[in-house]
Protein backbone atom coordinates (compact mmCIF):
# COMPACT_ATOMS: atom_id res chain seq x y z
CA UNK A 1 0.00 0.00 0.00
CA UNK A 2 2.88 2.54 0.65
CA UNK A 3 4.50 1.96 -2.42
CA UNK A 4 1.11 1.88 -4.51
CA UNK A 5 0.48 5.20 -3.16
CA UNK A 6 3.84 6.89 -3.50
CA UNK A 7 4.17 5.31 -7.24
CA UNK A 8 0.40 6.85 -7.94
CA UNK A 9 1.68 10.40 -6.11
CA UNK A 10 4.90 10.55 -8.35
CA UNK A 11 2.73 9.46 -11.88
CA UNK A 12 0.53 12.47 -10.69
CA UNK A 13 3.27 14.65 -10.22
CA UNK A 14 4.83 13.29 -13.91
CA UNK A 15 1.47 14.83 -15.41
CA UNK A 16 1.42 17.76 -13.54
CA UNK A 17 5.11 18.45 -14.46
CA UNK A 18 4.80 17.62 -18.23
CA UNK A 19 2.67 20.33 -19.50
CA UNK A 20 5.19 22.84 -18.52
CA UNK A 21 3.23 26.10 -19.76
CA UNK A 22 4.64 29.27 -18.62
CA UNK A 23 6.81 28.12 -15.37
CA UNK A 24 8.62 25.59 -18.63
CA UNK A 25 9.27 28.73 -20.58
CA UNK A 26 10.88 30.47 -16.94
CA UNK A 27 12.81 27.30 -16.15
CA UNK A 28 14.14 26.70 -19.77
CA UNK A 29 15.34 30.53 -19.40
CA UNK A 30 16.62 30.18 -16.31
CA UNK A 31 18.75 27.18 -17.10
CA UNK A 32 20.34 28.64 -20.46
CA UNK A 33 21.13 32.04 -18.53
CA UNK A 34 22.45 30.64 -14.91
CA UNK A 35 22.89 26.69 -15.67
CA UNK A 36 21.43 23.60 -14.46
CA UNK A 37 20.87 24.49 -11.13
CA UNK A 38 19.61 27.85 -11.59
CA UNK A 39 16.63 26.33 -14.01
CA UNK A 40 16.05 23.47 -11.59
CA UNK A 41 15.73 25.89 -8.67
CA UNK A 42 13.22 27.76 -10.97
CA UNK A 43 11.18 24.50 -11.91
CA UNK A 44 11.18 23.61 -8.06
CA UNK A 45 9.16 26.38 -6.83
CA UNK A 46 6.40 25.25 -9.05
CA UNK A 47 7.03 22.26 -7.81
CA UNK A 48 6.58 23.54 -3.85
CA UNK A 49 3.34 25.17 -4.98
CA UNK A 50 2.12 22.22 -6.43
CA UNK A 51 2.52 20.13 -3.39
CA UNK A 52 0.69 22.68 -1.06
CA UNK A 53 -2.15 22.36 -3.27
CA UNK A 54 -1.61 18.51 -3.02
CA UNK A 55 -1.75 18.76 0.53
CA UNK A 56 -5.13 20.63 0.28
CA UNK A 57 -7.13 17.80 -2.03
CA UNK A 58 -5.30 15.09 0.07
CA UNK A 59 -6.76 15.93 3.35
CA UNK A 60 -10.02 18.12 2.09
CA UNK A 61 -9.05 20.63 3.91
CA UNK A 62 -12.17 22.53 2.99
CA UNK A 63 -11.73 26.29 4.57
CA UNK A 64 -8.94 26.91 2.06
CA UNK A 65 -10.84 25.13 -1.03
CA UNK A 66 -13.27 27.30 -0.32
CA UNK A 67 -11.21 30.31 0.23
CA UNK A 68 -9.72 29.44 -3.19
CA UNK A 69 -12.49 28.75 -5.07
CA UNK A 70 -14.20 32.42 -4.04
CA UNK A 71 -10.74 34.34 -4.91
CA UNK A 72 -9.92 32.49 -7.98
CA UNK A 73 -10.84 34.94 -10.34
CA UNK A 74 -8.23 37.82 -8.35
CA UNK A 75 -5.37 35.29 -7.99
CA UNK A 76 -5.46 34.21 -11.64
CA UNK A 77 -5.46 37.77 -12.94
CA UNK A 78 -2.46 38.46 -10.52
CA UNK A 79 -0.72 35.66 -12.39
CA UNK A 80 -1.19 36.27 -15.39
CA UNK A 81 0.04 39.53 -14.82
CA UNK A 82 3.21 38.39 -13.06
CA UNK A 83 3.72 35.98 -16.20
CA UNK A 84 3.27 38.75 -18.87
CA UNK A 85 5.75 40.68 -16.73
CA UNK A 86 8.39 38.34 -16.79
CA UNK A 87 7.65 37.93 -20.66
CA UNK A 88 8.58 41.32 -20.64
CA UNK A 89 11.54 40.95 -19.06
CA UNK A 90 12.94 38.46 -20.90
CA UNK A 91 12.22 40.25 -23.72
CA UNK A 92 14.21 43.59 -22.86
CA UNK A 93 16.44 41.53 -20.69
CA UNK A 94 20.56 41.88 -22.26
CA UNK A 95 20.66 39.07 -24.57
CA UNK A 96 23.77 37.30 -23.03
CA UNK A 97 24.52 34.12 -21.22
CA UNK A 98 25.45 34.78 -17.97
CA UNK A 99 25.73 38.64 -18.51
CA UNK A 100 26.44 39.56 -15.23
CA UNK A 101 24.60 37.54 -12.86
CA UNK A 102 26.21 36.01 -10.24
CA UNK A 103 25.00 32.39 -9.83
CA UNK A 104 24.63 32.20 -5.68
CA UNK A 105 21.94 30.69 -3.56
CA UNK A 106 20.97 34.14 -4.01
CA UNK A 107 19.95 33.76 -7.22
CA UNK A 108 18.51 30.17 -6.65
CA UNK A 109 16.17 31.70 -4.16
CA UNK A 110 14.78 33.77 -6.82
CA UNK A 111 14.41 31.62 -8.91
CA UNK A 112 12.83 29.55 -6.64
CA UNK A 113 10.26 32.08 -5.29
CA UNK A 114 9.22 33.70 -9.19
CA UNK A 115 8.09 30.25 -10.28
CA UNK A 116 6.67 29.67 -6.66
CA UNK A 117 4.72 32.93 -7.28
CA UNK A 118 3.51 32.39 -10.81
CA UNK A 119 1.72 28.71 -9.74
CA UNK A 120 0.51 29.47 -5.93
CA UNK A 121 -1.57 32.33 -8.02
CA UNK A 122 -3.53 29.20 -9.85
CA UNK A 123 -5.73 28.30 -7.46
CA UNK A 124 -7.46 25.92 -10.66
CA UNK A 125 -4.68 23.41 -9.44
CA UNK A 126 -6.32 22.28 -6.42
CA UNK A 127 -9.40 21.20 -8.48
CA UNK A 128 -7.14 19.55 -10.99
CA UNK A 129 -5.44 17.35 -8.36
CA UNK A 130 -8.87 16.42 -7.15
CA UNK A 131 -9.83 15.10 -10.36
CA UNK A 132 -6.63 13.79 -10.76
CA UNK A 133 -6.84 11.87 -7.50
CA UNK A 134 -10.47 10.80 -8.50
CA UNK A 135 -9.22 9.12 -11.69
CA UNK A 136 -6.36 7.41 -9.71
CA UNK A 137 -8.73 5.92 -7.26
CA UNK A 138 -7.58 9.03 -4.54
CA UNK A 139 -10.68 9.55 -2.87
CA UNK A 140 -10.11 7.68 0.49
CA UNK A 141 -9.97 8.96 3.63
CA UNK A 142 -5.85 8.86 4.41
CA UNK A 143 -4.27 9.24 7.49
CA UNK A 144 -1.46 11.57 7.52
CA UNK A 145 1.07 9.43 6.75
CA UNK A 146 -0.52 8.27 3.66
CA UNK A 147 -1.87 11.16 2.57
CA UNK A 148 2.20 12.38 3.02
CA UNK A 149 2.92 9.24 0.49
CA UNK A 150 0.83 10.74 -1.61
CA UNK A 151 2.29 14.11 -1.11
CA UNK A 152 6.07 13.03 -1.72
CA UNK A 153 5.34 11.21 -4.59
CA UNK A 154 3.65 14.21 -5.82
CA UNK A 155 7.29 16.25 -5.10
CA UNK A 156 9.34 13.53 -6.41
CA UNK A 157 7.32 13.22 -9.93
CA UNK A 158 7.30 17.32 -10.38
CA UNK A 159 11.26 17.19 -9.47
CA UNK A 160 12.02 14.82 -11.74
CA UNK A 161 10.47 16.06 -14.61
CA UNK A 162 12.16 19.47 -13.43
CA UNK A 163 15.83 17.76 -13.22
CA UNK A 164 15.01 15.77 -16.41
CA UNK A 165 14.20 19.61 -18.44
CA UNK A 166 16.74 21.17 -16.98
CA UNK A 167 19.32 18.67 -17.34
CA UNK A 168 18.91 18.30 -21.08
CA UNK A 169 18.36 22.01 -21.51
CA UNK A 170 21.91 22.75 -19.84
CA UNK A 171 23.31 20.22 -22.57
CA UNK A 172 23.35 22.20 -25.25
CA UNK A 173 23.36 25.67 -23.31
CA UNK A 174 27.41 25.53 -24.23
CA UNK A 175 26.16 25.08 -28.09
CA UNK A 176 24.16 28.05 -28.32
CA UNK A 177 25.92 30.97 -29.09
CA UNK A 178 24.55 34.98 -27.61
CA UNK A 179 22.67 35.85 -30.82
CA UNK A 180 20.68 32.46 -30.92
CA UNK A 181 20.10 33.13 -26.74
CA UNK A 182 19.17 36.34 -27.93
CA UNK A 183 16.35 34.81 -30.18
CA UNK A 184 15.45 32.27 -27.97
CA UNK A 185 14.96 34.95 -25.13
CA UNK A 186 12.60 36.70 -27.74
CA UNK A 187 11.10 34.00 -28.21
CA UNK A 188 10.26 32.31 -24.80
CA UNK A 189 9.38 36.06 -23.79
CA UNK A 190 6.63 36.22 -26.19
CA UNK A 191 5.17 32.67 -25.13
CA UNK A 192 5.09 33.84 -21.86
CA UNK A 193 3.18 37.42 -23.05
CA UNK A 194 1.18 35.07 -25.24
CA UNK A 195 0.68 32.47 -22.13
CA UNK A 196 -0.15 35.41 -19.56
CA UNK A 197 -2.51 37.56 -21.79
CA UNK A 198 -4.54 34.51 -22.77
CA UNK A 199 -4.77 33.43 -19.38
CA UNK A 200 -6.17 36.59 -18.29
CA UNK A 201 -8.78 36.52 -21.18
CA UNK A 202 -9.58 33.04 -19.75
CA UNK A 203 -10.26 34.10 -16.48
CA UNK A 204 -12.80 37.33 -17.97
CA UNK A 205 -14.66 35.61 -20.28
CA UNK A 206 -15.27 32.56 -17.27
CA UNK A 207 -16.66 34.73 -14.74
Amino acid sequence: MMFELLGKGLLIGLIFGVPAGAIGALTIHRTLEGGFFYGFFTGMGSSVADVLYAIVGVFGITLITSFLQRNEMVCRICGAILIIVYGIVIIFKKNKKNHGIVVSKKTYLSGFLTAFTVAIMNPATVVSFLVAFTSFGLNENYSVLEGSQIVIGVLLGTGLWWGTLSFFVSKFREKITDPIFARMNMILGILLMVYGIGMMINCICKY
